[in-house]
């Protein structure tokens, strides 16, 4: 008998299956996503961003020891254009969420078409547990829901803000629910969405989820925790609520909003899942005129930087490297870093207008070359590399950001061929986009 005939095979079998457990043993479990969503919060309205009379010390530490973006921009520079782009991984136009769902009118009865492909039916597909707590803002009507676009619960509002003790809207109509079931919950609805969040990660530390915390903070209404309600049905109120000192309202709001951050991350380190969860951290828009947007010029509304360039951080501890990073991020990469990430599988011929970032995160990888586009009202932005053009009623505006960061100095006709490039392509991107329409432009 031949014995290394026999003995060959055997070695060969032996050694498959040895390298077919050691890389099982590699394979770790689905990673968590938690995506905390700041509201109004401006580019310098953080202790990491440059703020000292703020105290943010959990969101810090967040920026510290994980990657700090300076060139992360929200996708519109309102709330419902940017959250339709961070949901569905494209430019809002293309779902028509192109301007904001206000709370009286003819946008009332329109939102986010269930049909679209959304970052929380991809990763529910994929097995995720997905919970959304606070803000929605993509449709009134109980047929937006975000039980209807594939999150399996959801504690909050569906408007733009809401009476921080009463939880009445802005047209005095009263706005908390549960999935579909309007509820009434008593507390400060920072404190709330909070503890509802603590509460999600708790009860899903067995599987994978997805987490997507919309906070109202520092969005108006001006109330701390201890201000009374003042948004009643049948009684007048207004939009920025029983105003004292505006400054320390403000600042108490976003404290409060980071001592959420710290309950978040405590519940995450107490269920030992610190370790297997990518928490980011953003703002839907810049600061209106009493935040912060650092030096930038502008603010919420306009696409100068102050409107759309807002804090951005990633963390994930012992995966994420801490640093610094200049790449040009917008809202709408992150669907598609997360599905990357998750395993999740594309459905056939879907593709996306965001970028996946996760080699970027991991390595520091740049991102490949591309030209960015903003459009809201009578403004349009191409953005690449260091140029920017923005086109308004008022002005052509080309300017170079590494150069001139504040946007104070106009190159429109220093750099003819720069300009007619950004021309050229922002007139193919809105060809595709399609026109701005009526209800679009709300």
């Amino acid at each position: 008998m031949n014995v290394s005939k026999i003995l060959c095979p055997l070695l060969v079998l032996t050694l498959y299956l040895s390298a077919c457990n050691r890389q099982e043993s590699k394979l770790d479990p689905p990673p968590n996503f938690i995506v905390i969503l700041a509201d109004d919060l401006g580019y310098g309205g953080l202790g990491a961003y440059g703020d000292i009379k703020l105290k943010t010390p959990n969101i810090d530490y967040l920026a510290k020891n994980g990657i700090r973006f300076t060139d992360f921009h929200s996708n519109a520079p309102v709330c419902s254009p940017t959250r339709a782009a961070l949901m569905t991984g494209n430019y809002q136009q293309r779902s028509g969420m192109e301007g904001v769902i206000y709370v009286r009118g003819e946008t009332r009865k329109v939102g986010l078409d269930t049909a679209q492909t959304t970052v929380a039916k991809l990763l529910k597909s994929a097995g995720y547990q997905t919970g959304i707590m606070g803000k929605w803002h993509l449709g009134y009507q109980k047929q937006y829901n975000p039980v209807h676009h594939g999150f399996d619960t959801f504690f909050g509002y569906i408007s733009g803000n809401i009476d921080y003790h009463s939880h009445y809207d802005n047209a005095g109509i009263y706005d908390w629910w549960h999935n579909l079931d309007s509820i009434y919950e008593e507390g400060y609805v920072t404190d709330l969405i909070t503890q509802h969040a603590v509460d999600f990660i708790k009860d899903n530390k067995e599987a994978p989820f997805f987490l997507y915390v919309s906070q109202e903070a520092p969005h108006v209404p001006f109330q701390g925790r201890n201000d009374p309600a003042y948004r009643f049905p049948g009684k007048e109120f207004s939009y920025h609520g029983p105003v004292k000192d505006t400054l320390e309202v403000y600042n108490e709001m976003v404290e409060v909003m980071d001592e959420g951050v710290g309950e978040i991350m405590d519940a995450l380190r107490e269920t030992g899942l610190e370790e297997n969860t990518l928490v980011l951290f953003i703002s839907d828009n810049g600061a209106e005129v009493f935040g912060n947007n650092g030096e930038l010029s502008g603010n919420k509304g306009n696409l100068l930087e102050g409107g759309h360039r807002v804090p951005g951080i990633a963390y994930w501890k012992g995966n994420i490297k801490p640093g610094e990073s200049a790449e040009t991020i917008m809202s709408m990469d992150i669907l598609p870093t997360l599905l990357e990430m998750s395993g999740a599988i594309l459905p056939e011929k879907t593709k996306f207008d965001g970028v996946d970032l996760s080699k970027h995160l991991f390595t520091g990888e740049p991102l490949q070359e591309r030209t960015l586009f903003w459009r809201y009202r009578n403004q349009k932005v191409a953005r690449h590399q260091e140029w920017k053009l923005l086109l308004s009623d008022k002005d052509t505006l080309l300017v170079n950001l590494e150069q001139d960061p504040l946007e104070k100095h106009n190159l429109a006709i220093e750099k003819p061929r720069i300009l007619k490039e950004l021309l050229d392509k922002l007139g193919e991107w809105e060809k595709e986009m399609g026109p701005v329409e009526k209800m679009k432009t709300i």
